[in-house]
């Protein structure tokens, strides 16, 4: 679950991006599509993307798929609960666009910090 302007972007530098517009949304893909990388708005609709996080770290299916945190606070990631995975981030937005793109392919990539 992201904006517009990140999907194109995404797709411009060859990913394949599924978009979707809810958190439930989101935890109905992952669980369906086990996507490789999740990039998820912490404010959604109806459920908050951290929320998300969470269910995706307790669920067997999902709990393995990084998750990116896009994020206009920038206090977030200091509350990043200890149970996500050591695989999951956090983006400051508006960030340049080439750092949020060397994160994702890291990400995709299986790549650390």
């Amino acid at each position: 679950a992201t904006n517009a302007a990140t999907v194109r972007v995404l797709a411009a530098h060859g990913y394949e991006v599924v978009a979707v517009g809810t958190g439930q949304e989101a935890l109905n893909r992952a669980k369906s599509e086990w996507p490789t990388l999740i990039v998820l708005d912490i404010v959604l609709p109806d459920i908050l993307g951290t929320d998300v996080c969470e269910r995706l770290r307790k669920d067997p299916i999902t709990k393995a798929i990084p998750v990116l945190l896009l994020t206009a606070k920038p206090d977030v990631a200091d509350k990043i609960p200890a149970s996500y995975a050591a695989h999951d981030r956090t983006f400051e937005k508006p960030g340049r666009l080439d750092d949020l793109m060397t994160l994702i392919q890291n990400m995709a990539m299986g790549g650390k910090r």
